[in-house]
């Protein structure tokens, strides 16, 4: 038995936090059996997809296409009239037929979400070389309510961050591997990316990681200022790099385009005649629909994206809030609520967005020490103790900073589940952080310090235990609400 586990010891780690993951994200995934938040828009959208019916959204394509791929998988409202979804942007609990069962529109969400801790743990574990460490820090994703309770709907976010950290997957294996860098790799790189902004365009951020991908590639000749050389090396991974990230959006874009055969309920979003003549002679898939098409979709992305409020806190009732505020967890919002009696005992049902007190606030002091150690290298010139490592924290610092710099310049009204992929670049920086700090303590595997961290995991799956009445929509009363109701900038509402 000793010698079984010894011989598959590198691979408990990975199998014990997928099956920690698989249970925390699918655990009751199909509650609450209604729609809440953005489902009302994305469910009718990948309906759209499954019957060929045309029409626009505000992000691109391919996360609803995967909400659609998960629906025909499991395909369990066979037998019920979903037409409605087709006529609407926008569909309501009322155009919702009865027995209708959410397990497949969310599935992808879920299982996307929940596999994801194994790029997670392996881009950790390339960079710190340490399996405890890793799998320490991954549990951070696995057990954190706000990602937890987002991913688990019919929403993008979940899909998202699995390209997210499979991009950043191979970036770190590319880089620690040692070899030269080819520019098959770039390409691979720019593939995982285009997915990433295929399914919103926030994801664009990650082509930082082709920035850094050069500079890694071209050290040497930047530090000999060998720029000749360093030009010739642009012109051919410029291309390598760039053009698979416009194939993948735009390949996705065109099969989008040519799925959507039919105007249901006369909505064309203002399309050019040009398009609408494609579609109704069955020329989808024709170049002509899809450059008429395309240059209509981002169109409607422009002037959707015009159209959306700003944020305004004095609004009642508004659920948006100021980028500032995204690191304190505020604001958190009430995804959905129901009320009933039970035993004698009023109680609510809350789907309820609210983060992991614990995991959050670590991130965010993870950033505050990275920018401490990078302010202290940079301006005062204090030596580092690793300059591997040092790179590295430099490197999802840049990520997370450039994200957040790029979040205050949109002037829109934006929410706090904007924060969860920032979120991801912050504990992948803690757990590098933490690394820096306890180098030598961890190279000697010193028991205190990996108790130590123990202890801290134990404390994140503690808290969200805590709060998973709020994830996983179990009753509780006004009472235990207002125990969980910690900070003022989370300013949670009450159901009484």
């Amino acid at each position: 038995m000793l010698a079984t586990i010894k011989k598959y010891q590198h691979h408990l780690y990975p199998a014990a936090l997928l099956l920690a993951s698989l249970l925390s994200y699918c655990t009751l995934y199909g509650l609450p059996n209604s729609l809440f938040w953005d489902e009302n828009y994305h469910i009718a959208s990948a309906q759209k997809h499954l019957d060929g019916v045309m029409y626009m959204e505000p992000h691109p394509p391919l996360g609803k296409m995967l909400l659609a791929l998960g629906e025909a998988i499991v395909n369990p409202n066979a037998d019920l009239d979903k037409s409605a979804f087709n006529s609407t942007d926008y569909i309501t609990g009322n155009q919702v037929p009865e027995g209708f069962s959410f397990a497949g529109f969310r599935l992808m969400s879920v299982l996307l979400m929940a596999f994801s801790v194994l790029f997670l743990y392996g881009l950790l574990h390339r960079i710190t070389r340490h399996a405890f460490l890793s799998a320490a820090f991954t549990t951070f994703i696995i057990f954190d309510n706000a990602l937890v309770v987002h991913s688990r709907a019919a929403m993008l976010e979940g899909i998202q961050l699995f390209f997210i950290l499979a991009a950043i997957y191979y970036f770190v294996r590319v880089v620690t591997s040692g070899q030269k860098i080819l520019l098959r790799q770039y390409a691979l790189l720019g593939v995982l990316i285009g997915l990433a902004i295929a399914v919103k365009v926030n994801g664009a951020i990650l082509l930082l990681l082709m920035v850094m991908l050069f500079a890694v590639d071209q050290w040497g000749n930047l530090r000999r200022g060998q720029w000749l050389s360093i030009a010739k090396r642009l012109l051919v991974t410029v291309p390598s790099g760039s053009l698979p990230v416009a194939l993948v959006f735009f390949g996705i874009f065109y099969l989008h385009i040519g799925m959507g055969t039919e105007i249901v309920n006369n909505r064309t979003y203002k399309a050019s005649a040009e398009y609408l003549n494609l579609i109704n002679s069955g020329d989808t898939f024709s170049f002509a629909a899809f450059r008429s098409g395309m240059k209509d979709h981002w169109r409607y992305m422009v002037e959707y994206a015009d159209g959306v409020p700003r944020l305004d806190v004095c609004k009642p009732g508004e659920n948006g809030s100021h980028v500032s505020n995204w690191p304190l967890g505020g604001k958190a919002i009430s995804y959905r609520w129901s009320k009933d009696t039970y035993d004698g005992v009023v109680k609510t049902n809350y789907t309820y967005l609210v983060g992991n007190p614990v995991v959050w606030l670590s991130a965010l002091a993870g950033i505050i020490l990275s920018a401490g150690l990078i302010i202290s290298r940079v301006v005062y010139g204090q030596p580092v103790k690793d300059t591997r490592l040092f790179w590295w924290i430099t490197a999802f610092t840049a990520l997370y900073a450039c994200y957040m710099i790029a979040m205050l310049q949109i002037d829109r009204v934006m929410y706090l589940y904007h924060y969860l992929v920032p979120l991801v670049f912050a504990i992948i920086n803690l757990a590098l952080v933490f690394n820096y700090i306890y180098r030598d303590d961890l190279i000697a595997n010193s028991r205190h310090t990996l108790i130590n961290l123990g202890a801290l995991v134990i404390l994140v799956i503690a808290v969200f235990a805590y709060f998973s009445p709020l994830t996983y929509s179990i009753p509780i009363t006004a009472e235990q609400f207002e125990m969980r109701d910690w900070f003022s900038i989370w300013r949670m509402e009450v159901v009484r």
